[in-house]
């Protein structure tokens, strides 16, 4: 069956000198050309609404028809899907144009291209572009719970939440710890799809040790209700500073952790919001869940970086078994194993307006158990030198996601640039 075509519309930025209909007659060879290839529209910068780019599916990029529409572009061209590129041609004063609102818009703080021609808008294009413009309409419907405070040891996990918000236009909600304690209390059942969930957990495991059945009714109990408290706040992603509801309520988040991920709620341990930031940006490029784990050890002379934890997607496993968590031998922890030479890409953005950042490419290489570290754990061969990450000193969690997206995430970077 055959591929449906990628879907792409063309916004017309013109001179009020210019007809638009005689210049969209004008490039009929152009548009015929990317319509062999997309499934393309074309309107008229007079009929931007916000209603108009209400299709996640489509792609919306502006064509420069003409010179003399810099100063219309400024009334009009901001209401566009984030990120902007720019399609020119050589009819019109194009390019020049091109070029003026291209510096205008970056203000020579990035350091990627954004002007394309014809032949350049490729597929490979295109797809990056949607999944990054998907990826701006999500963050701004993004509510982010926190569960309790950014646990002690973060010393360097911390962010400015406003600057952030007015970045990105994710909002935070803050839940006091003892919220799911009291709704984790008041349940004294599954629900039934997450008796199913239990089953198939069961299931699909491979072993359990260290740990019950009932520790794991238990856990999806815990999950169970966060989830709640999240539909009541309304919230779509969110970090808890775990460790407390061990000593609260004797039972651990890990599970809750994997069962988000998997499901496509971004969460992340220990109150790590930079973390968690990372996981939103980098699951919904890729669109994979995403790992978010502790760099234990690693090997210059292989170039390898060990990782390790207790929350790694269930889906992500080739296989799992369940454990208890590693630091206290409490609840339920996944010991997930993976299969070798499957790339990963390893990512981090760090820092008050998420200002540094680290992505490498890499492979698989082992997924060995030790009972002395969390109980996911991973060595992956870097393309990157291992001593890059160790000098750039990303504080003490890295998120890994299945596949190579290195080349989009450093084009996502140079966009976060723009937005501070």
């Amino acid at each position: 069956m055959e591929r449906p075509k990628l879907k792409l519309e063309l916004i017309f930025f013109h001179s009020p000198l210019h007809d638009y209909m005689v210049l969209e007659e004008s490039r009929r060879s152009l548009l015929e050309s990317l319509g062999k290839r997309f499934s393309i529209s074309v309107i008229s910068y007079k009929n931007i609404t916000a209603e108009r780019f209400v299709d996640s599916e489509k792609v919306y990029i502006p064509f420069i028809a003409s010179g003399g529409c810099e100063e219309i572009f400024q009334s009009y061209g901001f209401s566009l899907p984030l990120p902007l590129f720019f399609l020119y041609d050589d009819q019109s004063n194009s390019l020049p144009a091109t070029l003026e609102l291209s510096t205008y818009v970056t203000q020579g703080r990035m350091s990627i291209p954004l002007i394309f021609s014809e032949d350049e808008i490729t597929e490979e294009l295109l797809s990056r572009t949607l999944r990054m413009q998907q990826t701006f309409r999500k963050l701004k419907n993004t509510r982010i719970a926190l569960f309790g405070d950014t646990s002690p040891w973060l010393l360097s996990s911390k962010v400015d939440t406003q600057a952030i918000s007015r970045m990105l236009k994710v909002s935070f909600q803050k839940i006091d710890i003892p919220f799911i304690c009291k709704q984790y209390k008041h349940l004294t059942a599954l629900s039934h799809e997450n008796k199913e969930l239990y089953s198939n957990i069961l299931k699909k495991s491979t072993g359990i040790k260290n740990c019950t059945k009932e520790d794991l009714s238990d856990a999806i109990r815990m999950y169970q209700a966060m989830d709640e408290l999240m539909v009541y706040y309304s919230c779509n992603a969110l970090t808890v500073k775990c460790f407390d509801l061990i000593t609260l309520c004797n039972v651990t988040a890990c599970m809750a952790m994997s069962l988000f991920n998997q499901a496509g709620i971004p969460a992340a341990c220990e109150g790590d919001i930079p973390s968690l930031l990372t996981m939103i940006m980098a699951g919904n490029i890729s669109q994979s869940p995403v790992f978010m784990a502790n760099p234990v050890g690693y090997n210059k002379e292989l170039n390898t970086l060990d990782i390790a934890h207790c929350t790694v997607p269930l889906s992500m496993a080739s296989s799992y078994k369940l454990n208890s968590h590693y630091e206290t031998g409490t609840g339920v922890a996944v010991e997930g194993y993976f299969e070798k030479n499957v790339p990963y890409t390893a990512v981090k953005w760090i820092g008050n307006t998420l200002e540094r950042f680290f992505v490498s490419e890499g492979v698989a290489t082992e997924s060995k158990h030790s009972d002395n570290m969390c109980r996911t754990q991973m060595t992956l061969r870097l393309d990157r030198p291992v001593g890059d990450y160790i000098l750039n000193a990303m504080a003490n969690h890295i998120m890994v996601v299945k596949g190579r997206h290195a080349e989009v995430l450093n084009i996502w970077n140079e966009f976060l640039s723009f937005l501070r």
